[in-house]
């Protein structure tokens, strides 16, 4: 069976960086609950402000139903059962930076607690009730059957592909597979928001004078990042672990793209303050092998046999009955469309 000829970058998403340079970002646990892109949670939204109660086994932490409380904001709680399967459901790269850099997981526990927060106000003003929104959640629902059984009545056979299909279409598609280039950066953080005059006057200087002193010769950046840096993973010598560029903030890719390992940037300024970067390790653009796309490659041709078959399903539907289509009311419907 063909399969597109879509370039394939083979990085796994990874946490970007943002404020603090290493904050995780677009965890929507509300806003994109259908995409499930990051974190799937089985009662996400609707255990808000639902007590917890405590339990130690390891079983339950296992499968996210350990409601040992980590986190609390007011009434609102974040439970133990919760952050594994954040943790669980992230890509294996991700989750390993996560477990290297403390202060992501504490950001993502925040985001989740706020996120909380907010769903609470709107059920306490009973927001689920208003006309536009009942409109968009019955709409949702909708969307969410048809899928659903258009899925479950197009179901792909569990051996596909086989092994011979598999390595057949690595080798038709092999030059478009290729792992980007990756870097691993390091970075002294300096907090001045951009809307702050004063703040980012005093920031520049002081980035300034760290920078001298992290371009010296015999500078030791890790012990610079302990004593200057702002960015909650700096007192345990953070850093971004191996990503692609798109995963830095865009102040930050031209120059990292243009640095040695081991060179020391000047300060960089984003929305947020001063960043002064070090690359620590990099790794040139590569063609990925079989055994690194395999997986994804399995998953893209049972995704595209699934689509076809979904496809002729809905064929079939219109091919047992008789269509009739009115075309001059569908003209009617056109001509008083708006351009």
């Amino acid at each position: 069976m063909p399969v597109p000829r879509i370039r394939v970058i083979v990085a796994a998403p990874r946490p970007r960086i943002d404020k603090n340079a290493m904050k995780i970002q677009n965890y929507g646990w509300l806003a994109a609950t259908a995409l499930c892109m990051i974190c799937a949670g089985p009662a996400q939204a609707a255990d808000a402000a639902k007590p917890a109660g405590r339990t130690s086994s390891a079983s339950n932490a296992a499968d996210g139903s350990d409601t040992t409380v980590v986190a609390r904001m007011g009434t609102v709680e974040v439970q133990r059962g919760e952050v594994q399967a954040m943790l669980n459901a992230l890509a294996p790269q991700a989750r390993a930076q996560v477990k290297a850099n403390r202060s992501l997981l504490d950001n993502m526990v925040r985001g989740r607690l706020a996120e909380k927060a907010l769903l609470q106000q709107a059920q306490s003003q009973n927001w689920a009730q208003r006309p536009e929104v009942k409109a968009q959640i019955e709409a949702a629902t909708r969307e969410i059957v048809f899928r659903s059984y258009l899925a479950s009545v197009s179901t792909v056979p569990a051996d596909y592909p086989s092994d011979k299909e598999l390595s057949a279409a690595y080798e038709r598609t092999k030059s478009n597979w290729v792992e980007p280039a990756m870097y691993r950066v390091a970075q002294i953080f300096l907090a001045a928001p951009i809307n702050d005059a004063a703040a980012v006057a005093r920031a520049r200087r002081q980035a300034d004078d760290v920078a001298r002193q992290a371009q010296g010769p015999k500078a030791d950046f890790t012990t610079l990042m302990k004593k200057y840096s702002q960015d909650p993973g700096a007192q345990q010598g953070g850093d971004t672990g191996m990503i692609p560029l798109a995963q830095l903030l865009p102040e930050m890719r031209p120059v990292v793209a243009t640095m040695r390992k081991g060179q020391v940037s000047a300060p960089v300024q984003s929305l947020q303050g001063f960043h002064i970067l070090k690359l620590v390790d990099e790794r040139p653009q590569q063609a990925a092998t079989f055994a690194q796309v395999r997986d994804r490659l399995r998953l893209g041709m049972r995704q595209e046999r699934q689509q076809q078959a979904a496809q002729a399903y809905l064929q079939g539907l219109l091919d047992k009955q008789s269509v009739t289509v009115d075309g001059a009311a569908l003209g009617a419907v056109l001509d008083a469309t708006p351009r």
